[in-house]
């Protein structure tokens, strides 16, 4: 071949990784951050309107779809439109269900493409934590069984986690023919949420079904200790846990949401080996928490009546936890993804090299600069998720009564307060009063 037609080709080659992943995914992050500076502010209509917007505009792509679902979701909860809320869960929630059936082929693909140009099937802890909120939807419409089936679903994914990781390393390590990578799937301290209990247990004992909420409040009682061995802190009591048993002693269900979930950061890392002439560069996602303002949190029933609010889960702690199980596949697929396409530009820059030393030298410069722009790490992630879940129970007459739930920092100084109006009546044996705090 002629030396243009191997720089042809080369050119080509450099190009198609330049124009790969393009821009979108900084679109999407700027986007990302617009709609959680909404969120953050309770402008829920605007972060409504938003999503359409980014839809209408492509900024979220069909790759997108579970992330988008998952933000309208939780838009629509919290703005109280719990029927179109769980619609959005819902649809979520079967196309993480469609995407963990081709996880292999998913995984497969990545060693070709960027993770940011795969379908986004939502992060393990997101997956789990939508069913709490289709859980509290349906409680917020009475639909006191559906609401159990969502909560039971946490346990249930929590519990088949090391299975699906250890099938897909195993999967992997049998296709991966770069023998570069050991294929094994992360450790994690935790296999139960409390707060998935938990609702279980307040359900199950509203339902007269005081023997499974017993059982639910075991299983309660060991996800609180597995959270502290990880170093969080939840402080529901044991008489809170007791009151729960308890159906006739409550009437209502306070939940309070505070923070945010944690992001992701990219991390770098190079590797030259002049004597090779080989260059490799791998771009990692890392799961960071958010500091909360928010100390304490506490429930003012008709300005009269002060009551402690208790974490139940710390939702950020645990997330990270659950991230550990799939972290070394992501690790692992885009350590292959990496030497594959710095040994194939090496290749093509020797062939080069082989015609022109001066056309090879232009090659070299132009394929460290394609991984340079190419390879990034996915940084996609659930931003309307809060990071932070408090509960308790309390009993109201029938009548009115104004409950107002109030988020304080170290020093006692109140930073947000919501009041509601809550209608007690006989025929309805549960209602659920939440809100949220984001900073």
């Amino acid at each position: 071949m002629r030396k243009s037609g191997y720089f042809f080709w080369a050119l080509a080659y450099v190009t198609s990784i330049l124009l790969w992943v393009g821009c979108g995914s900084y679109y999407l992050d700027d986007a990302q951050n617009e709609l959680r500076s909404s969120f953050t502010e309770r402008d829920y209509d605007t972060a409504s309107e938003l999503l359409e917007e980014y839809e209408q505009e492509e900024i979220y792509r069909q790759r997108d779809f579970v992330l988008m679902n998952l933000e309208r979701g939780a838009v629509h909860h919290f703005s109280g439109n719990y029927e179109r809320s769980n619609q959005y869960f819902t649809e979520a929630e079967h196309e993480i269900e469609n995407l963990f059936g081709t996880s292999l082929s998913r995984n497969l693909r990545a060693f070709i493409i960027n993770d940011y140009a795969l379908e986004y099937s939502g992060e393990d802890y997101e997956d789990i934590y939508l069913n709490a909120f289709k859980s509290l939807n349906y409680m917020h419409l009475g639909d006191f069984d559906a609401a159990l089936v969502e909560a039971r679903r946490m346990s249930f994914k929590m519990e088949r986690l090391d299975e699906h990781y250890r099938g897909l390393a195993e999967s992997l390590a049998r296709q991966d023919t770069t023998d570069q990578v050991t294929w094994e799937a992360g450790e994690t301290n935790i296999e139960n949420s409390a707060m998935g209990h938990y609702l279980a247990a307040v359900l199950y004992s509203k339902t007269d079904r005081p023997d499974n909420a017993r059982i639910e409040l075991d299983r309660t009682r060991v996800a609180l200790e597995d959270q502290r061995a990880i170093g969080a802190n939840p402080d529901v009591t044991d008489n809170l846990l007791q009151k729960v048993a308890e159906p006739e002693t409550y009437n209502v269900l306070l939940k309070g949401f505070a923070g945010r979930s944690p992001h992701k950061e990219e991390k770098e890392f190079r590797v030259f080996i002049p004597q090779e002439d080989f260059y490799i560069r791998f771009a990692l996602p890392s799961l960071k928490t958010w500091e909360t303002e928010v100390s304490t949190v506490q429930a003012v029933v008709n300005d009269t009546l002060d009551l402690p609010m208790k974490m139940i889960e710390e939702m950020d702690r645990v997330a990270e936890e659950v991230y550990k199980v799939g972290e070394p596949i992501v690790y692992g697929r885009s350590f292959v993804r990496s030497f594959l396409k710095a040994f194939g530009g090496r290749e093509l820059t020797q062939r080069v090299k082989e015609e022109s030393r001066a056309l090879g030298g232009i090659m070299n410069v132009l394929g460290i600069a394609s991984q340079e722009s190419s390879e990034r790490a996915d940084l996609r992630a659930w931003q309307t998720l809060p990071g932070k879940a408090y509960t308790n129970l309390l009993h109201l007459p029938e009548g009115s009564h104004r409950v107002k739930i109030e988020y304080l920092d170290n020093n006692g100084r109140i930073l947000f307060y919501e009041e509601q109006q809550l209608d007690i009546t006989e025929s309805n044996p549960l209602q659920v009063m939440q809100t949220i705090y984001s900073n």
